[in-house]
């Protein structure tokens, strides 16, 4: 292989990788409705497909899964963005099981306030706190 297909090659790596994340769609929605909304608020509610009964959020360096969800599902065991500061991981799940998990980008709408947390379906709404990453409005 000659220098130039070397280079061609690893800046074709290096571009298509960021970090191994790449958005899915669920991810795109979030950051569509956040955008939709001016930045200013989110509502979980209507993603992320119609099984899911909560949604709970495991920000950088929350490995404690199985604390937040209530049953035995480890993040470490799916993906290991929990050691980068630029994720969160956005879990849509019933009582007992994973229905979807999302990696998000935490430059399209941070959750790092919420991370440990989760919330019913209903109560899936979020607005940008004064911090500028996303919490629950106040009651």
């Amino acid at each position: 292989m000659n220098r130039t297909a070397i280079i061609f090659t690893l800046a074709a790596l290096l571009g298509c990788t960021d970090n191994g994340y790449m958005a899915n769609g669920t991810s795109e929605e979030i950051y569509a409705d956040i955008k939709a909304n001016n930045f200013k608020k989110l509502n979980l509610s209507m993603m992320g497909g119609d099984k899911w009964t909560k949604v709970c959020f495991l920000g950088p360096y929350n490995e404690m899964s199985e604390n937040a969800l209530g049953f035995n599902w480890q993040v470490s065991e799916h993906t290991d963005v929990l050691k980068s500061d630029v994720l969160n991981v956005i879990v849509f799940a019933t009582e007992s099981e994973v229905i979807e998990y999302v990696l998000h980008s935490r430059n399209k709408g941070d959750f790092w306030q919420l991370s440990g947390e989760c919330f019913n379906r209903e109560n899936a709404k979020f607005i940008k706190g004064s911090g500028g990453d996303f919490v629950r409005p106040k009651a």
